[in-house]
């Protein structure tokens, strides 16, 4: 009699996610057994998302054809992009099917985490009062929070940032690309999840996040992608060695690059101007007749971000591209702002042009050096000839 049971439970959490949108149903359900329990509510819960995500894929990119005017091989991009999203989508659906009929639990909703009596004192006053609260809710507005957060050194106040940072950016590109009915969809569905984050936290003591790996911040995203780079290197050079262990001596490198940093900077002077200038476009040109100080990391920051700002600015006179570009300038302007806590900060690829551009001027010096060394010896040997 139970193996009928567990049938019927395991056929009911399998049509979760045939029958679409009906199936959402089964959550309401309190009288029948076979379908009030854990395991169906689970993988209804799972096949909620799943329908979500193929009204999300069909609304962006088939209804609103966003990406539509580019092309890849005489193809839109928006009709690529919602091919591959769907194939995926197919997968999962398939994966999770399979799992319901192995009787295992396949839980979507294990990367957003409810915290019950969270410990956030964020303002170190030893109690976790409607302050913390309200900072907890203004770290999830873009931009302002980008300015002060660094006051608060918590992880969860870091996970908030890394969704905060990832949805603002994929909201100011998708804006650029003229799709202001897509940016207010989404709009509305971060608001949303704001809203009921909100909620929860003031009602119910409970702290709503939304766990994303630690890459999703630029630091840790371009910390990988130097790891992944001499990773493939040493591949190529048939010197192959662990993906981990590339990743520690990376770290330690890296770590003693910012201990001798550290040791220059505190012998340095403080800056002469007020620090708060730095990141302001243009007017910080003020800062190139500044010797080395205490800032001069960040100052190397902003006068990479002005080169920048030229090039889009003059990129945009000619129309090539549009003035929408110049937002995403905000996002590393804003996150010098809140690093002006720190004298040492260099600033995720940013900071690495800026190194580009000192190695190619180096270069420049060093060959005209050696193109004026050569030069003095033919004319030596043109004179001890004569």
């Amino acid at each position: 009699m139970s193996e009928n049971i567990n049938q019927k439970v395991i056929n009911n959490a399998i049509s979760a996610y045939l029958m679409v949108f009906i199936s959402w149903l089964f959550l309401f359900n309190k009288d029948n057994e076979n379908i009030n329990n854990s395991f169906v509510k689970n993988h209804t819960k799972s096949a909620m998302a799943i329908h979500m995500m193929i009204i999300i894929n069909y609304i962006i990119f088939i209804s609103y054809s966003i990406f539509w005017s580019l092309s890849v091989f005489w193809y839109s991009l928006n009709i690529i992009i919602a091919n591959i999203i769907f194939i995926l989508i197919w997968i999962v659906f398939v994966n999770w099917i399979y799992h319901a009929s192995k009787w295992n639990e396949f839980k979507i909703w294990g990367f957003i985490k409810t915290t019950k009596w969270i410990s956030l004192d964020l303002n170190n006053d030893k109690n976790f009062d409607e302050h913390d609260k309200l900072n907890i809710l203004l770290s999830h507005i873009p931009f302002l929070w980008f300015m002060v957060w660094a006051k608060f050194k918590n992880e969860k106040i870091e996970n908030i940032l890394k969704l905060n940072l990832f949805i603002s950016l994929i909201l100011s590109l998708i804006y650029i690309f003229w799709h202001n009915n897509i940016v207010n969809f989404l709009s509305l569905i971060y608001i949303i999840y704001i809203v009921f984050a909100w909620v929860n936290l003031y009602v119910r003591e409970e702290l709503v996040t939304i766990n994303l790996p630690y890459y999703f911040l630029p630091k840790w995203k371009l910390f990988l992608q130097k790891v992944l780079f001499k990773y493939l290197k040493n591949y190529f050079k048939w010197e192959f060695r662990d993906f981990e262990k590339i990743k520690e001596e990376q770290k330690i490198r890296e770590n003693e690059i910012e201990r001798i940093d550290l040791e220059k900077i505190k012998e340095l002077n403080d800056v002469q101007l007020s620090k708060k200038l730095i990141y302001i476009p243009i007017l910080n040109f003020i800062f190139l007749f500044q010797k080395e100080n205490k800032y001069s990391f960040h100052i190397r920051n902003a006068l990479t971000l002005d080169l920048i700002l030229i090039i889009l600015v003059i990129l945009i006179f000619f129309s090539i591209i549009s003035a929408k570009w110049l937002l995403i300038l905000l996002f590393p302007i804003c996150f010098g702002l809140w690093k002006l806590s720190e004298t040492y900060y260099k600033m995720p690829y940013i900071y690495e042009i800026y190194r580009f551009i000192h190695y190619i001027k180096n270069l420049f010096h060093k060959s005209k050096s050696e193109l004026k060394k050569r030069k003095n010896e033919v004319i030596e040997v043109n004179l001890k000839v004569e």
